[in-house]
């Protein structure tokens, strides 16, 4: 039971650094637009804060996924199922819990999700252009 106070513990830090980054991410979002409203701008610096602004909120989305994946860490910790692979169910190698704490699929199963959600996005793309080229035939 100590050892796993002690990772509940660390995936907690792990969250709290999460959140933390969450808010510098949005106080910087803020920042940003209160200084873009003068209307001064020509249009690179226009794109480049545009640019910035989307840079910004891919980073907060992504420090929300590992919120998510966090939260989700700490539970399986509490049900006893942390370090078991949750598509295989083969022990997850400590090395890649000490550097993905929230981690909740092996090497090989994370490679494999991985691997098929390129597939979707490719066959998503392929349908978007199939789709768009039907759209110029019809015309």
């Amino acid at each position: 039971m100590p050892e796993q106070d002690d990772r509940v513990k660390e995936l907690e830090r792990a969250r709290e650094r999460c959140l933390l980054q969450i808010g510098r991410l949005r106080e910087q979002m803020r920042a940003d637009i209160g200084r873009g409203v003068s209307g001064d701008e020509d249009s690179a610096d226009a794109a480049a804060d545009i640019y910035e602004r989307t840079r910004v909120i891919s980073l907060i989305a992504s420090q929300e996924t590992k919120l998510r994946a966090l939260d989700h860490a700490i539970a399986a910790v509490r049900a006893g199922t942390y370090g078991i692979c949750e598509m295989c169910g083969q022990p997850i190698p400590e090395e890649r819990l000490m550097v993905v704490p929230e981690t909740t699929l092996c090497v090989r199963c994370a490679s494999r999700m991985e691997q098929g959600m390129r597939q979707d996005r490719h066959r998503d793309q392929d349908t978007e252009r199939k789709r768009g080229q039907r759209r110029i035939d019809d015309d």
